[in-house]
């Protein structure tokens, strides 16, 4: 791989999905990816599930139910036609669905190339019981360089984005669905603070992007569909709330 760019442009979808209407939802990207590529973004990111709306926890819930509205893993027909999607805009996206495997149903994202590759996906870790609980914090290789994926929940774990940062992603990757507001705001700048980072919480009502320095870089609360920022990633790359570390000291001292 060339050498990554020292910059790119983050488009973030803020629209709510429809329950069980993972028809509806789809026709929504089909009309907005496309959109946010042309103001500019280079990477696409929806909110958590948007694909079938984020319906684990309503009322009415059954697994067969559920599993109708799931991909039955990555080629699924509504996971083969985001790559599609991709494709066509000439974007890289990272599309947040459920997804139905042997060993039970997976809040995923998955991570797809300009070409409508999927490079890879990540399964969410702290999860509500009726989902599986992902197994791996992966990290992917773009054309703008390392990158992270952690989903909503998982955010709240100092450990899970401390870990894709030292294992070199300069910038995460987050769709959601859960909490938001002032107190999120808090948490996100200080995840990025602590860890040298950018950070794209993606909310069907929020779209927030904090920077390295732990300050709020662009933000949408209300009115428009998405937000398009550039993030400066070489802002990352002086980080010495890793570098002065001393982990030769640190142990095991989190077991219990």
């Amino acid at each position: 791989m060339s050498e990554s760019p020292d910059s790119v442009t983050v488009g973030m979808i803020r629209a709510v999905p429809r329950k069980w209407e993972p028809g509806a939802n789809m026709a929504t990207l089909e009309r907005l990816v496309p959109q946010v590529a042309a103001a500019g973004a280079e990477v696409v990111i929806t909110p958590e599930a948007f694909v079938d709306g984020y319906v684990i926890h309503e009322e009415g819930w059954t697994p067969e139910r559920f599993a109708e509205v799931c991909e039955p893993g990555p080629d699924g027909p509504r996971a083969t036609r985001l790559r599609e999607i991709a494709a066509e805009a000439g974007v890289w996206l990272v599309a947040g669905l459920s997804e139905q495997r042997a060993e039970g149903f997976f809040n995923s994202a998955h991570l797809i190339a300009p070409g409508g590759t999927l490079v890879g996906r990540y399964d969410k870790l702290q999860v509500n019981p009726r989902y599986e609980h992902g197994r791996a914090l992966p990290i992917f290789e773009t054309d703008f360089g390392t990158v992270g994926i952690c989903i909503c929940a998982d955010r709240r774990w100092p450990e899970i984005i401390r870990t894709l940062r030292i294992k070199g992603a300069r910038i995460v990757l987050m769709p959601t669905y859960g909490m938001r507001g002032a107190r999120n705001a808090g948490w996100m700048q200080t995840r990025s603070y602590e860890n040298t980072c950018w950070i794209c919480f993606t909310h069907p009502e929020e779209s927030l992007i904090t920077d390295p320095n732990g300050e709020i870089a662009a933000q949408v609360t209300h009115g428009g569909e998405f937000l398009v920022h550039t993030c400066d990633l070489a802002r990352a790359d002086n980080a010495p709330m890793l570098d002065d570390r001393h982990p030769e000291v640190y142990g095991f001292a989190w077991e219990r």
